[in-house]
């Protein structure tokens, strides 16, 4: 038999988790990467946890107004650049459409029953192969410094409460209990969401496992091979251009994030996804006897500091900015910012000429879900668009696109996230 293998694009932790899951079904594939590694792109550095109790998408109703306002605000969570407006205005407008209240709270239940499912796969998978990628089981705790700023998040834990999602909602005391390392600021804290089963870990370090997994049970992954266009004979994809020239296939899977768009573009599929600017800074903390054990999230901020085994990350903001990747230390210090108000005390003691600042774009769908599933082009698959949860989704957006592939009855509902739905 002289199957042409599946070519997957992109080496990100979609693309790794794909290749994974094609080969440990028995399904030849071959990895482009356009890079000379692995996950050095939006998967290097992100914020480390798993978490489907965070599956609402930014675009919430009252949007509007926070990204206008955010345009000469260099604090805001969420920041609009004037100079990326341009390149949003098609994208902009779907954006802005579909955060009534109905369209995100449809968007928020499909997503969290993907990252569940997602999340349930990934510690199968982890005890399964023995993964080693600085992973941790305590979940993860929201904190507020008010009570009335409690009550979107409790009002959104709630309605998810019946799909299946577990939360605690503590007072100052319980909040401290679970981290004692919040307690020199403890009067400024009125409470804290805990959900027990989210996750963390370093993402980089698990696509470069999982991809060892995948090389392992027969998979090839091909580094330094930029796809400059996608081929097809009509309505049927016949493979990829590359920088070294066509490779022949007659099943295509974009996993390569922002960039997936303008590769679906070559062959007439408009993917409404555009880039948002995250950052991160880390610190290794080598030598300090008490550091925060529970990945801690300011909900206003849509910031969080995560412990990664002897590392401390701070990840978080999304700033609208073109395909700008330039670290800029305004944002930098803002993250440093969160860090010195939740533990004051630590944060005196850290040099901070030895952080490590990143910036990577995350993937947004206009409507905040993910694309997976096959294009109205024969042969082309996505898997892109997953915005805040990519790695949170990773490995069961893996599953759900192979079981498409395979024919086999899929556990989440793939409708919300099919890609004709915007053909």
């Amino acid at each position: 038999m002289n199957e042409k293998p599946v070519i997957v694009v992109g080496g990100g932790l979609i693309g790794v988790t794909t290749l994974y899951e094609l080969v440990s079904r028995n399904i030849p594939a071959v990895l482009l990467e356009g890079r000379n590694g692995l996950a050095e792109e939006t998967s290097f550095a992100n914020g480390g946890m798993l978490t489907p109790s965070m599956p609402d998408p930014w675009n919430g109703p009252g949007v509007l107004g926070h990204l206008l306002s955010s345009v000469f605000d260099p604090h805001s969570a969420m920041k609009l650049r004037l100079h990326a407006i341009p390149g949003l205005s098609i994208w902009g407008l779907q954006f802005l459409r579909n955060a009534s209240k109905d369209r995100h709270r449809a968007a928020t239940q499909a997503n969290y029953l993907l990252s569940a499912y997602s999340k349930y796969l990934m510690d199968e998978l982890r005890g399964r192969l023995d993964l080693d990628y600085d992973s941790s089981s305590l979940g993860t705790m929201k904190v507020f410094p008010t009570e009335e700023a409690m009550g979107r998040p409790i009002a959104i834990a709630e309605m998810l409460k019946s799909l299946g999602l577990r939360f605690e909602i503590l007072d100052r005391e319980e909040t401290i209990k679970v981290e004692p390392q919040l307690g020199n600021v403890k009067e400024k804290i009125a409470g804290a969401l805990r959900f027990p089963d989210d996750g963390s870990g370093d993402a980089h370090l698990f696509a470069l496992a999982i991809a060892q997994q995948a090389v392992a049970a027969g998979g090839e992954i091909r580094t330094g091979v930029s796809v400059r266009r996608l081929l097809a004979d009509g309505a049927r994809i016949t493979g990829v251009e590359t920088a070294e020239g066509p490779i022949q296939g007659s099943r295509v899977i974009l996993a390569n994030g922002v960039f997936a768009p303008q590769l679906a573009l070559s062959v007439g599929v408009r993917l409404p996804i555009k880039p948002a600017k995250g950052y991160s800074a880390t610190l290794d903390m080598t030598g300090f006897k008490e550091v925060p054990k529970v990945p801690i999230i300011d909900d206003a901020m849509h910031a969080a500091v995560v412990p990664l085994g002897t590392r401390l990350r701070f990840a978080g903001t999304a700033e609208f900015t073109g395909y700008d990747t330039q670290i800029r230390q305004d944002r930098v210090d803002n993250l440093f910012g969160l860090f010195e108000r939740l533990y004051p005390d630590l944060a005196v003691k850290v040099d901070r000429n030895q952080m490590q600042g990143w910036a990577g774009l995350r993937p947004i769908s206009a409507d905040g879900k993910a694309f997976i599933g096959e294009s109205r082009i024969e042969g082309l698959w996505i898997n892109a668009g997953h915005g805040h949860l990519g790695w949170t989704m990773a490995v069961g957006s893996a599953a759900l696109l192979v079981d498409l592939m395979s024919c086999e009855r899929p556990r989440v509902d793939v409708m919300p996230f099919s890609p004709r739905r915007i053909s």
